[in-house]
């Protein structure tokens, strides 16, 4: 370890020991790797040198990030022999599949780790039951000040004209994010231009995404980060639809958060955990989204429920998720 001088908020310099800890993830898992990213940017903030990387790195304690799209901790956490921590952002897997993997690996090196992170109670709940891991710490994911640009800026920069409510879907959009049967629900509705539709992400699927652009929706397959950031701005309200949940981060959510904006949301794993009353809720069926999003439709619901998202954005900000890792390094690798 290094020492630091940091100046308080007296001006008095006070010699800190530095944490150095290597954040372990996947580069290729997006969600995850942004995540580790930004905690990097927090935790710089409080003194802890957090550096994200594809492995361990020599002269740092380890901090593994395990998750559906990131299983890089089933062969380099067991190579680990000293204290580590991991947080578990997917606690069960994607597919059963993979169950028997989880079982025989992936919970027995959970067991092995000094500390235990998940994101919600509704995950530690989980956690606890599948893998038998104790203690689990619940640290909330942190949702990102979202965008300050003004809605019909962003419209014109791009290119998405008209003056009804905008819903966002972002993130990669695949099968069990009901995007079809968001397509078919908000179809009449956007023939009598009572809203507008925006896909922002990996669409896997070609067929979906010329279905899509036939409806009049504004499609951004793969955007940037400027681009997304760009049609949240733009956005009424944002789209967070799940037929069923494996895991507890989700991304789009928080930046949903982050940017006080209401949420249209189905009723699964920990997102009401996370959303609160920031979200109307729905039945994840061609009826029941219609109904969601006609109710957001009315400018007095979205404008409540946006005050409540602004709220848990607040509530999740940067620098108290960082404080809490901080605090959770310093008790397990010492400080």
């Amino acid at each position: 370890m290094e020492t630091l001088v940091l100046i308080d908020d007296a001006g008095s310099p006070q010699r800190k020991t530095a944490l150095r800890v290597a954040g372990i993830r996947a580069e290729t898992s997006v969600g995850v790797a942004r995540y580790a990213a930004r905690l990097a940017d927090a935790l710089a903030a409080r003194g802890v040198d957090y550096r994200p990387a594809g492995r361990p790195l020599r002269g740092l304690r380890a901090h593994f990030h395990f998750a559906n799209s990131s299983r890089s901790f089933l062969w380099r956490g067991a190579a680990e022999h000293e204290p580590f921590v991991v947080t578990v952002h997917d606690v069960v897997p994607r597919t059963r599949a993979l169950t028997p993997l989880y079982r025989r690996v992936a919970y027995p090196l959970v067991r092995r780790a000094a500390a235990v992170v998940v994101h919600s109670a509704y995950a530690a709940e989980v956690l606890e039951r599948e893998a038998g891991a104790t203690p689990v710490r619940v640290i909330p994911h942190l949702a990102p000040p979202g965008p300050v640009g003004e809605r019909p800026a962003a419209r014109r920069a791009l290119g998405w004209g008209g003056d009804a409510p905008l819903f966002l879907m972002p993130g990669v959009l695949r099968r069990v994010k009901l995007v079809d049967e968001t397509l078919v629900a908000a179809a009449p509705l956007l023939e009598r231009g009572t809203l507008s539709l925006a896909l922002a992400g990996p669409i896997g699927d070609a067929g979906l995404e010329r279905r899509a652009r036939r409806l009049g929706v504004h499609v951004l397959a793969g955007p940037d980060a400027a681009t997304y950031e760009t049609a949240l701005a733009a956005a009424d309200a944002v789209l967070v639809l799940r037929r069923g949940s494996v895991g507890e981060t989700n991304g789009p959510l928080l930046d949903a958060l982050g940017a006080g904006r209401p949420v249209l949301a189905t009723r699964v794993g920990s997102i009401p955990e996370v959303a609160g009353e920031a979200a109307r809720y729905c039945a994840p069926s061609v009826g029941g989204i219609r109904g969601g999003l006609l109710a957001l439709c009315d400018a007095g619901e979205r404008e409540s429920r946006a005050r409540q998202a602004a709220e848990r954005g607040r509530s999740l900000h940067p620098d108290r998720i960082a404080a809490e890792h901080a605090a959770l390094f310093a008790e397990v690798f010492g400080a």
